[in-house]
């Protein structure tokens, strides 16, 4: 009984990884194409927004994603940060190099 359990979650935890996975394939594809807030792609991709805020902080500790700009968000019309996936669109340093 107990193996049949253990089987049990474990595949429910590979279908939640593989929907969090593909997720975040979707996430950085939609911010990679435009610049767009996170209610934006929220409702483009039609998911909930907490789970972008959450995957956003995944590509934030490994720096894939940045700010490309504050603007007014066309939903919610407040000012609200535009991400970017796109490399060509990260500002642009202003630290001194140091080596």
């Amino acid at each position: 009984m107990k193996n049949s359990f253990t089987s049990s979650k474990s595949s429910v935890l590979q279908s939640e990884d593989k929907y969090f996975q593909t997720l975040l394939r979707r996430i950085y594809i939609g911010f990679y194409k435009e610049p767009q807030s996170m209610k934006m792609l929220a409702i483009k991709l039609k998911t909930d927004r907490s789970n972008i805020c959450w995957l956003c902080r995944e590509l934030r500790q490994n720096n894939r994603i940045a700010i490309a700009k504050k603007g007014l968000c066309t939903i919610t019309k407040r000012i609200v940060n535009y991400y970017t996936t796109n490399p060509k669109l990260f500002p642009k340093s202003n630290q001194l190099k140091l080596f």
